[in-house]
């Protein structure tokens, strides 16, 4: 192959490789994503992204108690969706649940009720709660 026949074929391989930007989200990018636009929407300079797991799961308890049967159980169908091939933790707990929200429309109804904790953060899991 000659030099200029290289380069071409090179050119070619490159523009058809996938960009980052186009590489499939993970299902925590996919939750993520909206849930942290809400936050900032609703909740903006209160740094709630740094909440740690346990407490955004705590949030996510209360929350879901509060739901109609239907929509509680479509948010645990959303969590063993996610979590079945998962040895332990809450993020893909987590993130089922958000997904499950998004899907329900219940994601800013959900951002409410993490604003409303009153939980400000400094940093990752360095949170504390201030009344207004």
């Amino acid at each position: 192959m000659r030099l200029p026949q290289l380069f071409l074929a090179t050119a070619l391989l490159c523009l058809a490789a996938p960009t980052v930007q186009g590489a499939p989200k993970t299902p925590y990018d996919r939750a993520m994503g909206p849930y942290l636009a809400a936050l900032d929407r609703q909740c903006p300079g209160r740094d709630l992204q740094d909440l740690s797991l346990g407490d955004l799961n705590s949030v996510m308890e209360g929350f879901d108690d509060g739901l109609p049967r239907r929509s509680r159980r479509a948010v645990l169908r959303s969590v063993s969706r996610e979590c079945a091939h998962s040895i332990a933790g809450l993020g893909c707990a987590n993130t089922g649940s958000l997904l499950a929200y998004e899907r329900l429309r219940l994601l800013p109804k959900f951002t409410a009720a993490v604003c409303a904790t009153h939980w400000t953060c400094k940093a990752f899991a360095d949170c504390a709660q201030t009344r207004p």
